[in-house]
């Protein structure tokens, strides 16, 4: 079966396992779970210059602010304690994930239901998440693409000799990024035509999509 939240694919397998896992939890437990995760992955999208990821860290606090000892104290008793990382990468995966395709809370929580949750912890989870999924999409959107964010850019056009000692025409572009200061690259004349053809598809896309 494809769900909508996870990219209409099928749910990871680790993913289901952890379905029982996070029902053997009150719906209050996991309500003030997600609503603390929703804060988690809002500031990691929006301080992030790498790669997004769902795995979690063994320490007291991360990068966002987390509290994890808060957590373990929250589930102490409902679950083993071997399993708290587990639920909390299984509940933030389905937050960020939900996020990331626009899924809408009634849709997530048929899903989330149909993967094995029951109904009130389905709504547990999406209670906080639709409150704040357009907060989300916004910083996920603001994080996208920002491993080595681009600050300026200038270009001039050059001339290069092949072997054959044949001067071409080439552009140079000249690139300043956050993570690795200023770049030159040099792109031959075709190759720069089918650069900038590609670009112009891609923002024609954007600016449809924007439109939509």
């Amino acid at each position: 079966m494809k769900f909508k939240f996870c990219g209409d694919r099928d749910a990871p397998d680790w993913l289901l396992a952890e379905m029982f896992t996070i029902s053997k939890l009150s719906s209050v437990r996991v309500k003030l779970l997600c609503g603390a995760l929703v804060e988690r992955v809002r500031a990691r999208a929006s301080s992030s210059v790498s790669t997004v990821t769902t795995t979690t860290t063994t320490t007291a606090k991360d990068d966002a602010g987390v509290d994890y000892a808060k957590f373990r104290k929250l589930v102490d008793g409902a679950v083993t304690a071997g399993d708290v990382d587990a639920v909390i990468a299984a509940l933030e995966y389905t937050i960020e994930s939900a996020a990331r395709y626009d899924v809408d809370e009634r849709a997530l929580g048929r899903e989330l239901e149909q993967l094995g949750l029951p109904k009130e912890h389905a709504d547990a989870v999406c209670k906080p998440y639709g409150k704040s999924r357009e907060a989300l999409r916004e910083a996920l959107l603001r994080g996208t693409m920002r491993v080595n964010a681009l600050k300026d850019m200038s270009w001039s056009v050059t001339f290069t000799s092949d072997a054959d000692y044949e001067r071409a025409l080439a552009v140079r572009l000249q690139l300043n990024t956050t993570a690795h200061g200023c770049l030159d690259v040099d792109v031959s004349e075709e190759k720069f035509r089918v650069l900038l053809g590609e670009l112009k598809t891609v923002k024609a896309l954007m600016d449809a999509e924007s439109a939509a």
